[in-house]
């Protein structure tokens, strides 16, 4: 449940290395790594901080090589091989093992881990492993087999026997739960982090009443305690229980409130590197991930999807004319236009200066049994293009309105293009035809008017 990071002078270098410390009885091994490296070493306390860390990195301040103790609670070496790799498969991974561990050693290594160093250590035994030599532990006992013997692929080991003070955790899945799991439901976006934390609690806890009511559900308290799950001045929840008493309670919910946090972090982050900051608009970025994901839904479902691609006419002479601020004002007042236009399941992208790209994917029927079918894309491309010529802009003055036109040009998957990128430049080339033939126009690909006739 820790959290907390303890950092050296992180350097711009591509050589920086990485220490798991939870679960290192030996300080003086943290000291060694130190002095090998000491302007590019950083130290965390957990493997979920390491696989963060890690991903945050950057082509040019990357982190090289992450040293894992052997000794740490949530120690399984295909998990964290499989976690650390998915975020950077350049990465080297180092395991840290008490002098005498060999078979751990040895299914550390066939697990996809890239050296190990035995613990305690010396300051060449450490160069070497930074240097990319890896050190495989010496044998404890000879060899019983010719050394030249291939020795074919074992199964991971058996657990070791527990030590008298410690119990073994129930026989359930829920108990093999851990940060690796929350930290892969971050990575895979797979919305499931609250429910694999709750399970976790509920393990611990060794109770199925614990509970998370979220801000907006209506709930009755009923005499149960509750704590709020809360990181500053944002709530996530709060946790009720009829049987876990306050102390525990406001534990974990502490501890949730961390994890529930980061995760809003992560995805307010990945909105924010998909958005157009200007107009709130997709970016480039959003739009290639969308058209891609959205394409192969289509071809799975055997549907098809429309790109609009258009850009303002003359939009270069608002800028010189009445300056930037007025060009922005059009740029944003058009895409509150475009997204009172479209469908519910249409999207809509900046992907340069002016130029503009609509997804249309909203292929549902009426909303109800008395609504009407959801206007054509047809429809929509025709009713935006009037009403952008309508638009009103004080900043522009007298001369402003009627003065805004679109051209655009639409294509259809599969018919105008079977991939992304087919599919974007029929459509852009259809826009360009627009441009072309006089501007104010919209331009249908052939695959487009075929789709017309189905709606």
């Amino acid at each position: 449940m820790s959290s907390s990071v303890e950092t050296g002078t992180l350097q711009p270098r591509d050589d920086r290395t990485l220490i798991i410390q939870s679960g290192i009885e030996r300080s003086d091994t943290i000291d060694l790594l130190r002095q090998a490296r000491p302007d590019s070493t950083e130290v965390v306390d957990d493997v979920y901080e390491a696989v963060a860390r890690v991903g945050l990195g950057t082509s040019e301040d990357r982190i090289r090589t992450v040293m894992v103790p052997l000794t740490i609670p949530e120690y399984s070496p295909n998990r964290i091989v499989q976690a650390f790799r998915r975020v950077d498969g350049r990465l080297r991974l180092v395991l840290l093992a008490p002098t005498g561990r060999t078979e751990a050693c040895t299914a550390a290594l066939r697990s996809g881990f890239d050296a190990v160093l035995e613990i305690p250590s010396s300051i060449s035994a450490i160069e070497s492993i930074l240097n990319g030599q890896p050190q495989p532990p010496a044998p404890t006992q000879p060899p019983t087999m010719p050394v030249a013997e291939v020795v074919p692929p074992q199964p991971d080991p058996e657990p070791e026997p527990l030590e008298p003070t410690q119990t073994r955790p129930p026989a359930i899945d829920d108990a093999e739960l851990g940060d690796i799991d929350l930290v892969e439901s971050l990575l895979v976006k797979d919305g499931r982090l609250r429910e694999t934390a709750l399970r976790m609690m509920r393990t611990h806890l060794g109770t199925d009443d614990v509970h998370l009511v979220l801000p907006e559900d209506a709930w009755n308290p009923d005499g149960r305690s509750e704590a709020e799950v809360r990181r500053e001045d944002r709530s996530h929840g709060t946790l009720v229980s009829g049987t876990i008493g306050m102390e525990d309670l406001e534990r974990w919910a502490d501890w949730l409130s961390r994890w529930l946090e980061l995760e809003w972090t992560l995805t307010d982050l990945a909105h924010q590197t998909e958005t157009d900051e200007l107009t709130g608009a997709g970016n480039r970025r959003g739009f290639e991930r969308v058209l891609g994901e959205s394409i192969e839904a289509a071809r799975q479902e055997r549907e098809f999807l429309t790109l609009m691609v258009f850009d303002i006419d003359n939009f270069k002479t608002y800028n010189d004319k009445f300056g930037h601020e007025a060009g922005d004002e059009v740029l944003r007042e058009t895409v509150e236009l475009l997204r009172a236009t479209i469908r519910r399941g249409d999207q809509v992208f900046r992907i340069g200066g002016d130029e503009f790209v609509v997804i249309f994917t909203d292929n549902e029927g009426p909303r109800g049994e008395d609504s009407s079918p959801p206007d054509s894309v047809e429809q929509i491309a025709h009713r935006f293009q009037a009403q952008v010529c309508d638009l009103r802009f004080p900043k522009l003055g007298v001369d402003a309105p009627g003065s805004l036109s679109i051209s655009a040009g639409l294509a259809t998957f599969p018919w105008d293009g079977h991939d992304a990128t087919t599919l974007l430049r029929h459509a852009d080339q259809l826009a360009l035809d627009s441009k072309r033939a006089g501007k104010n126009l919209i331009t249908f690909g052939p695959g487009a008017r075929r789709a017309r006739k189905n709606m």
